[in-house]
């Protein structure tokens, strides 16, 4: 092999280096929706109360990671952020 096959191969070999990087990071986000308490992220484990018209709950219970055994109540409070059309 010369040197500019060589030059050509590692070229080659880094983008397919790039290329598995990207497909790991894709797997990655979607192993944590799948599999939220798993990932060290916490998550909505709950609802409690009446529903607004956009379907929403008064409460929702987040817990902080899989295997707590408590959660952390929060409240719907009528305010909305969004973009300004």
């Amino acid at each position: 092999m010369n040197e500019n096959q060589m030059i050509n191969r590692i070229g080659e070999l880094e983008a397919e280096l790039e290329k598995a990087r990207k497909e790991l990071g894709f797997a990655t986000n979607i192993l944590k929706k799948v599999f939220p308490e798993h990932s060290g992220h916490y998550f909505i484990c709950g609802e409690v109360g009446d529903k607004d018209s956009n379907g929403l709950p008064k409460y929702i219970m987040i817990c902080p990671a899989h295997g707590c055994d408590w959660h952390m109540l929060y409240e719907r409070t009528e305010k909305a952020a969004g973009p300004e059309w």
